[in-house]
């Protein structure tokens, strides 16, 4: 019975640790029939961050911005393959031209300094367009 008792008692915890199921979520970015441009808003906290998923093709431009109740809001843009696209770590504006295509990343989050502060939370609006 004690053990039974343990069991529940750490898997109650467990599943209050992970209550924050959201904290690093993936969504796909969706246009509008006809749009070129995007926006997607949301809140994150402390060092949680969402990550967008943009489609894009090869030769297309990349407008991206950031606006946040909390100045210490960014973003990093990931390639397709997974690394940095360069000019475009922890930032809150980026314009380039793609030299491939594919999903890109767009992973919104909060500089360390802000993120450490205790419940640092910001509420976001991200502005994504490609032609």
């Amino acid at each position: 019975m004690k053990k039974l008792v343990l069991f529940a008692v750490i898997a109650a915890f467990v599943t209050i640790l992970s209550a924050d199921g959201t904290a690093q979520t993936k969504t796909r970015v969706r246009f509008a029939r006809g749009a070129h441009s995007a926006t997607v808003k949301a809140t994150i906290r402390g060092y949680a961050y969402r990550d967008y998923i943009v489609g894009t093709s090869a030769g297309q431009t990349m407008n991206v911005s950031i606006t946040g109740t909390n100045s210490s809001t960014v973003f990093t843009i990931f390639r397709p393959d997974g690394t940095n696209l360069e000019e475009a770590a922890e930032t809150d504006g980026y314009r380039g031209e793609l030299d491939e295509g594919g999903d890109y990343v767009i992973r919104v989050g909060m500089m360390r300094s802000a993120a450490r502060r205790g419940g640092s939370t910001s509420t976001f609006s991200l502005i994504v367009t490609i032609r």
